[in-house]
């Protein structure tokens, strides 16, 4: 595979030449990318991680070290990327075989980048008991973990614990009761409703309601519920124009049950890995972003169980802060 090529000096003024190959891109983006003549702008930087707008949808450019994404270009350059010299509304070009930034005198080859699949893998016919027991463990280990930021403190809440989850942990307590209770009656579109208030729910780039309902949506996918698809797609849809293009990025792509790679191995391990293996995926887990990591757990944790009895009432007891225990 070919890796960065040496950075080449350019005439007095301009950035230095830099040349990455990509070394894995999501199969949801590979086709257009590679179809010459595409066009778009860059949106945001990030130190691991160059947002695209492009053809009307997001694109990322992101280190390696971030697992695939599933709109994703990964990269190993040996600087970070916020420091090659890309700047908000610089034009980005791709004549098939390479992504380039004219203004940054950045290319990307696209040639021997391995594919890869965003979608989730399914493990098909765990009983409730089964997975209620694993959800549950990855649950009591989160719990001791949980941040105070976000939905963090929803962790100990939902074992049980005495403390308060905070006036954003009692909304989004309450909400996703409902949208249990409605995915326990096998109907998506009135659970869609219901999740209607979490989109957008809190601050940052990718709101903790929305990374709570991208996990949810991979908690219902990856133990193949019949009413996965219907819901995550129903609130991608309501999501449009409502949050954080980044949120709604990832949103969309889950309404196709789509989604990072560090959600397949998060979900994979908390429900068929060796359970010794669970305490560092969960702390893993935990530590991706401020607060995005344990938002997104909350929800997968509720989607691996969500037809489990008691845990809309369990919700409901965070909800209104009167703790019971799991």
């Amino acid at each position: 595979m070919m890796g960065p090529e040496p950075i080449t000096l350019m005439a007095a003024g301009a950035f230095p030449q830099r040349r990455f190959a990509a070394t894995r891109i999501s199969e949801a983006v590979d086709a257009d990318l590679r179809r010459p003549g595409g066009v778009g702008i860059v949106e945001g930087i990030h130190r691991s991680a160059v947002n695209l707008r492009w053809r009307g949808d997001l694109l990322t450019i992101a280190h390696d070290s971030m697992g695939g994404l599933p709109n994703g270009v990964l990269v190993d350059p040996p600087i970070a990327l916020d420091q090659i010299g890309i700047a908000q509304g610089m034009p980005v070009q791709t004549d098939g075989a390479t992504l380039r930034v004219p203004g940054a005198s950045l290319v990307v080859f696209l040639s021997g980048a391995a594919s890869w699949s965003p979608a989730m893998p399914v493990l098909r016919g765990l009983p409730l008991a089964t997975r209620v027991k694993r959800a549950e463990a990855a649950l009591a280990l989160a719990a001791d973990q949980a941040p105070r930021l976000g939905l963090g403190p929803l962790l100990p809440g939902l074992v049980g614990r005495p403390g308060s989850v905070g006036s954003l942990g009692r909304a989004a307590a309450s909400s996703l009761a409902a949208v249990v209770e409605a995915l326990g009656d096998r109907s998506p579109g009135r659970a869609v409703a219901a999740a209607f208030p979490l989109i957008g729910l809190g601050p940052g780039a990718t709101p903790s309601g929305d990374d709570l309902l991208v996990g949810l949506a991979a908690g219902l996918a990856v133990t193949d519920d019949p009413v996965a698809r219907p819901f995550a797609a129903g609130v991608a849809a309501l999501a449009e124009g409502v949050t954080t293009s980044v949120a709604e990025c990832y949103l969309a792509y889950a309404g196709r049950l789509q989604f990072s790679e560090r959600v397949h191995v998060a979900a994979l391990a908390i429900l068929g890995g060796h359970e010794t293996e669970l305490p560092r995926t969960v702390t893993s887990a935990l530590g991706w972003g401020a607060s995005s990591g344990a938002d997104l757990m909350v929800g997968l944790l509720v989607g691996m169980q969500a037809d489990a009895p008691g845990l809309s009432q369990r919700l409901l007891a965070c909800a209104t802060e009167g703790h019971v225990a799991a």
